[in-house]
């Protein structure tokens, strides 16, 4: 029997019972801005205020490395990481540093111990930021991406229950996968159930070669190279990418009939499939990773808060949310 990937919800505002105690603080709201092919907020790091680009496919927050050189940013002597992108097995070791200040609006983070990588965006816009905001902030908190409406929100849950929604409205519910630093959800790809990762840091969705969708596809039945792609990380080199046809490709409560995807030779160690934002640009979509649920919304005017909201500049004598030490 084939279990339902999403749950189609009509939403409704809730006054008493279950969800009468559960209750929303908003962190931060920033806008979510274009920049190239990604989306980016705008990040205060020490005394200067800089794009970052907002990726849910980065397992960690990190600063380019000509950043941290740029702005003279303090070595971590007890802490250093090596990253890399898609397609890589290696990169360079580095020290984190420590900015005094990061800051995402509301949300400050005082003397945190932050990754340093190797990235090079060559001529593109996003050459302007200063690296990537990843999994391991984004995943402390209740994260609203409203791409249309260009806003990117965090918020704190309180006594809220597993039946959780966070809008009234039409949207889906998927259930994830929340493990190695990667949001995943089951897709169907011609009937053949598919781990895809949710990755806003790539604009590009694709299906790795390897996956079992592909394994009764004739070397024939690949198009062409269409593009390449390219990680920023190391010196990354160009990756071909092809076609293949699907027949079906069912996203949540969503189903596309002959759906073209890109096929990238590359292995993922947590999914097969890579949804990017070519997918969820047009789309609102909430990640309850204290639930492990994503909501999307197709009509990202039709999906309304269920939960009165405090502005966070609404508040009387409010100060930013502040988060101190390596983290």
């Amino acid at each position: 029997m084939r279990l339902p990937l999403a749950i189609a919800c009509l939403g409704i505002a809730v006054s008493g019972g279950a969800w009468a105690d559960c209750r929303l603080e908003q962190v931060t709201a920033m806008p979510l801005l274009p920049l190239g092919a990604h989306f980016a907020v705008m990040a205060g790091i020490e005394d200067v205020t800089r794009p970052i680009v907002v990726d849910t496919g980065a397992p960690r927050t990190l600063l380019k490395a000509s950043v941290a050189k740029e702005l003279g940013l303090k070595e971590d002597p007890q802490h250093a990481q090596r990253s890399f992108g898609i397609g890589q097995t290696t990169g360079d070791f580095r020290p984190n540093v420590i900015p005094a200040r990061l800051a995402f609006g509301a949300l400050v983070l005082k003397d945190r111990s932050t990754v340093v990588a190797t990235m090079d965006d060559g001529g593109t816009p996003e050459k302007d930021s200063i690296g990537l905001l990843g999994d391991d902030i984004l995943s402390q908190y209740d994260v609203e991406f409203d791409f249309p409406g260009h806003t990117l929100a965090f918020y704190r849950e309180d006594g809220c229950y597993d039946t959780f929604l966070p809008w009234t409205g039409v949207f889906s519910t998927i259930p994830f996968d929340h493990r190695g630093a990667k949001v995943t959800i089951d897709v169907l790809l011609n009937s053949e159930r598919t781990r895809a990762m949710l990755d806003t840091g790539n604009n590009l969705s694709f299906v790795s070669l390897s996956a079992s969708a592909l394994w009764g596809a004739a070397t024939d039945d690949l198009a062409p190279t269409a593009t390449r792609i390219r990680s920023p990380f190391n010196g990354g080199a160009p990756m071909p990418v092809s076609a293949y046809p699907f027949t079906q490709v069912d996203i949540g409560d969503e189903s596309f009939q002959d759906k073209k995807l890109g096929v990238v030779d590359v292995k993922m160690p947590l999914a097969s499939a890579n949804l990017g934002l070519d997918y969820w640009s047009s789309r609102k979509i909430w990640i309850s990773y204290p639930h492990q649920w994503l909501f999307v919304a197709d009509d990202p005017s039709a999906a309304k808060l269920a939960y009165p909201i405090e502005p966070v500049a609404a508040a009387s004598g409010a100060t930013p949310t502040q988060i101190a030490g390596p983290n």
